[in-house]
């Protein structure tokens, strides 16, 4: 018999964990905390924040080594976190820019292509709405009764829908087509002529950018409210009693007893790595191995002596290179077999024009974004020569149409799906929570037989990116799994 796990808080029980400190665990804690809940947050970091924490990759170089840009985060929600306050500014850009060799296409905001684009985001916003009152509300009907159908999702129509058929209907130039498909499958691997891919379209992550003040505002949002935040701390192990979460056990060998437990995890990370093997009921298991991961982000880190010969408006818009509907299909056939496509799909953006701050004067950093790229390579593990050519590749993209970029690099960090998974524990460096597709969107996500944020499991709530809301808002899916927690820890027991 081992020593008795330690007690973190010196005994005290909470009435909610949350796993995972990103924007998405914050926002739930405050949530929790602002209703009365005792709340205590878990991060395996060193710092709260997530995919926003930023870091120094070169001396003076700095960058977020995940994304760019955020999905937007709802306006009552930015509001009720007191965000404005803390200096968060909403940050969007004006224009989008495709560049091939031999010419450019500019989409400016706003333009005719956007109403496909304003339709995607209507979508999404009545979604999370929708995902937000099943949350809230619990259906009550007689005992034995059938449970009622339930309501229809918005947006049905587009589970069958192909990206190529949507964009083709309300676009009629095609290198502009091109520009909003390279818009929505940024990062990702998706042939845009199969049905469904129009989904892409309500996840394409938005304009918002990844500002330096953000991690730290939602985390004094959470402590405001009464939260407690513990860095270093990694979970590993959910506990039951009586079937219901009553801990969570520490990497060093303490546990944190709790009423309930709020993972920010992706579903697989959640039940695979938190769970011991024989404790999920086999239907759970079932369905979460059934769930499709679709790691296939790479991110490139460029420190540069000099700015780029851009104009001020492009330096500051995401430049999308030789975007083709054709080579983004080839590119997932590609990511499909584990196999580096020969022209993956990219976009790069100068982000320190938009924040100065990123790199010392005169100075500048470019981050690119690549899709398609697999986290399980059919030939072996990612070697440095298999990176080194995977860099090379990128740089001689922006080269075509940016000449002279290679001239000006003073160092360069690449980020394959491994290192995604490893930094911040999202299955095969899956930064969406799953696979958008047809049967894993809306009610389909994640796919439980009880509506989510909830889980079969008694007393533990999905807040992460596989939740309906999670790769449609920024914070959206936390702030509704803990108003899902409050509304049932709220009842008698």
């Amino acid at each position: 018999m081992g020593a008795a796990p330690k007690t973190r808080g010196g005994g005290l029980r909470y009435d909610a964990c949350v796993i995972g400190a990103g924007a998405d665990g914050l926002a739930a804690a405050a949530t929790l905390a602002k209703a009365g809940l005792k709340t205590i947050v878990v991060e395996r970091g060193e710092r709260p924040g997530g995919r926003l924490v930023l870091r120094e990759f070169h001396p003076g170089f700095h960058a977020s080594p995940f994304c760019d840009v955020l999905a937007p985060i709802p306006a009552e929600i930015f509001w009720s976190l007191d965000l404005a306050r803390k200096g968060v500014v909403p940050s969007s850009a004006s224009t989008s820019l495709a560049m091939w060799p031999d010419r450019s296409h500019v989409l400016r905001w706003p333009s005719p292509e956007q109403s496909l684009l304003r339709q995607a985001a209507r979508l999404a916003e009545e979604t999370r709405l929708r995902a937000g009152r099943d949350a809230e509300s619990i259906p009550r009907r007689p005992l034995f009764a059938p449970a009622p159908a339930p309501a229809p999702w918005p947006g049905d129509d587009w589970l069958t829908a192909a990206l190529t058929d949507k964009v083709a209907r309300e676009v009629g130039d095609p290198d502009a087509a091109a520009h909003v498909m390279a818009l929505a499958l940024q990062g990702r691997a998706a042939d845009p002529f199969l049905r469904g891919s129009a989904l892409h379209l309500l996840a394409h992550g938005g304009s918002g950018l990844v500002t330096r003040g953000l991690a730290g505002a939602l985390a004094d949002a959470a402590r405001e409210a009464g939260a407690e935040i513990v860095c270093n701390a990694e979970a590993i192990d959910i506990r039951q009693a009586r079937d219901r979460v009553c801990a969570i056990g520490l990497a060093d060998g303490s546990q944190i007893e709790t009423r309930a437990a709020l993972s920010t995890l992706d579903l697989k990370r959640t039940f695979l790595s938190l769970f011991h093997w024989d404790a999920l009921p086999k239907p759970v298991a079932r369905r979460v191995a059934a769930f499709r991961m679709a790691g296939s982000t790479a991110r490139l880190l460029l420190a540069l002596d000099r700015l780029p010969g851009l104009d001020a408006a492009s330096m500051r818009a995401p430049i999308h290179v030789a975007p083709d509907p054709a080579v983004m299909a080839e590119a997932t056939a590609a990511w499909r077999s584990g196999v580096v496509p020969q022209h993956p799909p990219l976009s790069f953006r100068i982000v320190s024009a938009s924040d100065p701050g990123l790199a010392p004067a005169s100075h500048a950093v470019m981050t690119a974004t690549l899709g398609c790229i697999p986290f399980r390579l059919f030939d072996g593990a990612w070697t440095r020569e298999k990176r080194d050519l995977l860099r090379d590749r990128a740089l001689a993209a922006i080269e075509s149409v940016l000449p002279g970029t290679m001239a000006r690099i003073v160092a360069a960090e690449l980020i394959v799906p491994p290192d995604i998974e490893e930094a911040l524990g999202a299955t095969d460096g899956d930064l969406w929570g799953g696979e958008i597709a047809a049967d894993q969107m809306f009610g389909f996500r994640p796919g439980f037989d009880i509506a989510a944020p909830r889980t079969p499991l008694a007393g533990l709530y999905l807040a992460g990116p596989s939740s309906p809301a999670g790769p449609l808002a920024t914070c959206g899916a936390g702030t509704i799994a803990a108003r899902a927690m409050i509304a049932d820890l709220g009842r008698p027991r």
